[in-house]
Formats: C-alpha cells, structure tokens, sequence
C-alpha cells in the first residue's frame, strides 16, 4: 500500500461545509420549532436545532477537513476521506478518462472548485481546492492520464 497521502483540501472547505450544513438542517429546525410548540415535552424538542446546528455545522466539517487528503502520483490518484468512517481510493491514472473542474455557487463565493476525474466506474471527486489549486491539479491529472498512443 501507498504512504498516507499528505495534500490538503483548501481551509475554506470548512465554511463551504458549514454553510452547506446550515442550509441542510433548516427544515429539522422548523420541525423542532412546531413540534417544540404543538407537543408535551416542548422544551426537549427545542434542544433538537441545537443538537443538529452544534453537530452538523460545527464539529461535522472540521473533523471531515482534518481528515480528508489526497495525492496525485505518476501511477495513481490517491483519496483518503471521511467523517467517521474512513474510505481509502486509488484511482489508477490508466483507468482515467477525463477531468475537469467544477463550481456551485457556494464554491465561487468562497473562490473554491472541486476536481471531478471521470472513469468508466463512475466519478471521483477532490472538492474544496483553491480555483488555482483546482485548476493546476487538473492539468496534471489531465497529463498523467494521457498513455504513449496519446502523445
């Protein structure tokens, strides 16, 4: 097995995955709110958007950043990622058919693209990258996927 990759996604994934977080838990927060209203108990519901916003918005992106890395070699693409279950990917360069870059509207107002490389299994991502990290990790996937007949 590879070493451990050692890259970074970019520290502004963290506040890309804050807000993402905070846009998901908006209906639990409305429900926790009516049922807090409607239901015996009341004041153990309201406790429920407090739980959801300290877990999902706080410590769910930091510790998922802290353990997301990757590395790009000669041979492979290498992925190590997850929040509390680890998953380990190598991607084979040979088995890549194309990449390219992309960017939601979140990512553009925190200048961030995510590294989308394409295979006939299905798609693998880098998110969070800094749009020139993003764009330089691309051409060199893009270069190290070409094979001798390509060149």
């Amino acid at each position: 097995m590879p070493p451990e990759p050692s890259h970074r996604l970019a520290p502004a994934a963290r506040w890309l995955w804050r807000a993402q977080g905070l846009l998901a838990t908006v209906p639990a927060v409305i429900l926790a709110i009516v049922l807090s209203s409607n239901l015996d108990g009341g004041r153990l519901w309201a406790l429920l958007p407090v739980a959801v916003l300290l877990i999902g918005v706080g410590a769910v992106p930091e510790l998922r950043w802290r353990r997301w890395r990757y590395e790009v070699r000669d041979e492979e693409i290498d992925l190590r990622h997850g929040t509390v279950r680890i998953t380990r990917t190598l991607v084979p360069m040979l088995r890549v058919q194309h990449v390219d870059t992309t960017q939601g509207p979140l990512d553009q107002t925190l200048n961030l693209a995510t590294v989308v490389v394409h295979t006939a299994a299905g798609a693998t991502i880098i998110p969070a990258l800094t749009e020139g990290d993003a764009e330089r990790l691309r051409d060199r996937i893009a270069t190290l996927a070409r094979t001798p007949d390509d060149l």
